[in-house]
């Protein structure tokens, strides 16, 4: 009997891990996924969108090391409360918003963009659902939305040059994605949503929006930047953001010839704004003194000047030989 009693009670657990298990996987998402920690739970039922901010810049807002060395470790009160605000709907889109007194270190999360000071979440279609009272929004995910933190830096002035500046949605049609699923786990067909990882920085976005020829030409490389689908600046933002095409001749193993171009606004430094503009073309011509081998060129994006080439995020990278 008690033989009997230990293999019941091992199936009994067996059979609890596994109904645990699957229980607590993320709506749509692979097993291997970890649902994140979310102000006001909506992670709950919002499991998909949930996984992907985490994953986002927003959610490393208050966070990461480019943040820390850009404000003396979080110490430039005017950079807080845009890395960890309260409720913009509360505050206004008009207006820059509070730094909120709980949990910073979640950045920029789904209360601080949808919930308003009645626990009322917004959204452009207002879905109507037992979980919580909803609004719709006309002005949620407009431009003017963003701009509550992107202003800030001239990224919206920049838009407003650009042959997007009549699309109020501009800024969530390239950096949310549509994606048709489910909205949360209780509904019951899928619909159109948007995907909230907000690409920026990323070598996908960059491929879309930025074309590179990278060519051997005699005694130089010449690389060739065209802005083709980027409503801004390339970089954008705070001038502690910058962007370096890198090129390096290698031959034999080794590396004989190191060419770096900085894209960066330094005016602030007696320098100038060498960022790409929307719709622009600029040629980078390396020499190449003889060096023969293969070239290797790459863009690199960096979320504060004084991070180490190598936690740079590579955004493009190409080959090219030397004749």
């Amino acid at each position: 009997m008690v033989g009997r009693f230990w293999q019941w009670s091992a199936a009994a657990l067996g059979i609890t891990f596994l109904v645990l298990a699957f229980t607590t996987l993320p709506f749509g998402q692979e097993q291997k996924e970890k649902i994140p920690r979310v102000r006001g739970r909506c992670q709950v039922c919002h499991r998909d969108e949930a996984i992907e901010w985490a994953k986002s810049g927003h959610a490393k807002a208050w966070t990461s090391e480019a943040f820390a060395l850009t404000t003396n470790n979080r110490s430039q009160k005017e950079c807080l409360s845009c890395h960890a605000p309260d409720k913009v709907l509360v505050t206004g889109f008009d207006k820059e918003p509070k730094l909120r007194s709980e949990m910073v270190e979640l950045g920029v999360d789904c209360v601080a963009c949808h919930q308003d000071a009645n626990d009322a979440q917004h959204g452009r279609v207002g879905r109507v659902t037992d979980a919580h009272p909803t609004v719709k929004n006309e002005k949620f995910a407009t431009v003017e939305m963003c701009a509550t933190c992107h202003a800030k830096f001239g990224t919206i002035d920049e838009w407003k040059q650009t042959k997007w500046a009549s699309n109020p949605y501009s800024c969530v049609d390239c950096h949310m994605p549509k994606v048709t699923r489910k909205i949360a786990i209780t509904s019951a067909k899928d619909e159109e949503t948007r995907v909230h990882t907000f690409f920026g920085a990323d070598p996908e976005m960059f491929k879309k929006g930025i074309k590179v020829e990278a060519s051997s030409n005699g005694d130089k490389i010449i690389v060739k930047l065209t802005s083709v689908e980027v409503g801004h600046n390339f970089p954008t933002g705070i001038d502690q953001i910058v962007a370096i095409v890198d090129v390096k001749v290698v031959s034999d193993g080794q590396e004989v010839l190191k060419h770096q171009t900085l894209l960066a606004d330094d005016r602030a430094r007696g320098g100038s704004n060498t960022r790409l503009k929307p719709g622009e073309t600029r040629e980078i011509t390396v020499p190449l003194q003889g060096k023969k081998g293969e070239a290797v060129i790459r863009i690199l994006h960096k979320s504060a000047r004084d991070l180490p080439d190598e936690k740079a995020i590579v955004l493009y990278e190409a080959k090219v030989a030397i004749p």
